[in-house]
């Protein structure tokens, strides 16, 4: 269930602009610096590329591949290590992926890594934790200049021209989007600032949501093989989730769905709450993209998520209705719980 609520989010690409910033050649790439911002300052969903960021989830993707080149065997194997320990429960990444989102230099990672508790309990178990995740920092800090004038040159030109098409076709309408997304939603309005660090490859389906619920956001969006109006709705639905977790605390959409499906018995402990949130933050990306982007886009979750998950047709019915005809919250909120509750 969890890896259906995962399928949830898929990843997309865009085009260019001008005073995009340019696909980094090759040689470059090697001079530039670790992490940067894609996006000019002050766009509501901004843009990031990260040299750790981007080692950090190819080796994740190496490990489930099952191999990696001999000169990164040593992260690899940490790596692998690391997957092995936390296999129990997904989620126990997040720890080491919330940092990912402001680090520049895999060496920081170790003075982060260092302060984890000893141990942790994880599916059940308890695991080396700060063990684990220091051999990985550690050998991530080791390899970070041959990753950077290895791997990562082919990856920061995919990473550029993915940039370059969200610049075109997604960030000049950024401040309407949010504006909907506010209305939608049932945010508080006021700017949030949201930053989605776009990565080349990333183990399925490619976009991640670390949290410290409510205090700190990190997000990833793999760029890898995707392009388009999918790339835009993969990157909203990242923000949509960094939204949320911005305002776990407050009175949201997405809090009064989860409080009408506890009335019916699914709280946070049953999967099926992740699984309907994710199919409303897809269907809502969805939307948006066809409102204030590409009007002929077709929802990723209709290739696919949606046909996994009974309740998902007539949880985006639901949703469809509050969006497009205005039938208000708690109705909609109602008729989810009960299409989750009864599919």
């Amino acid at each position: 269930m969890r890896l259906l609520a995962w399928a949830a989010a898929f990843v997309l690409a865009g085009c260019g602009a001008a005073g995009a910033p340019k696909a980094p050649m090759a040689d470059a790439a090697d001079n530039e610096p670790g992490d940067a911002l894609l996006t000019i300052e002050g766009t509501p969903i901004a843009l990031r590329r990260s040299v750790v960021a981007d080692q950090y989830f190819w080796l994740r993707t190496k490990v489930l591949e099952g191999e990696a080149p001999p000169a990164f065997a040593e992260a690899f194997n940490a790596m692998h290590e690391l997957r092995t320990d936390l296999s129990g429960d997904p989620t126990a990444y997040e720890d080491l992926e919330v940092p990912l989102g402001a680090v520049s230099h895999a060496s920081e990672l170790v003075a982060i890594y260092g302060e984890f508790p000893e141990r942790k309990e994880v599916g059940g178990r308890v695991v080396p934790f700060r063990a684990d995740a220091l051999r990985l920092a550690q050998a991530m800090s080791k390899l970070e200049g041959a990753y950077k004038k290895g791997p990562y040159r082919e990856h920061a030109i995919a990473i550029g021209l993915a940039a370059k098409d969200l610049e075109l076709h997604l960030v000049p309408f950024e401040p309407t989007i949010l504006k909907a997304i506010e209305s939608d939603m049932g945010l508080p309005d006021g700017a949030r600032a949201v930053v989605v660090t776009l990565v080349n490859d990333a183990p399925y389906p490619g976009i991640f949501a670390a949290d410290a619920r409510g205090r700190v956001m990190a997000s990833f969006v793999r760029v890898r093989g995707l392009d388009g109006s999918a790339l835009a709705e993969t990157v909203l639905q990242e923000s949509l989730h960094a939204l949320d977790e911005m305002t776990v605390r407050e009175s949201t959409a997405l809090n009064s769905l989860r409080a009408a499906l506890a009335k019916r018995g699914i709280d946070e402990s049953d999967s099926n709450a992740e699984m309907a949130i994710n199919t409303v933050t897809s269907a809502e990306a969805a939307s948006l993209v066809r409102r204030f982007v590409d009007p002929s886009h077709r929802a990723l979750g209709e290739k696919g998520f949606y046909t996994l998950y009974p309740p998902a047709p007539a949880i985006v019915a639901a949703w469809t209705r509050h969006v497009d005809h205005g039938e208000a919250l708690d109705v909609t909120a109602d008729a989810i719980a009960k299409a989750v509750a009864d599919p």
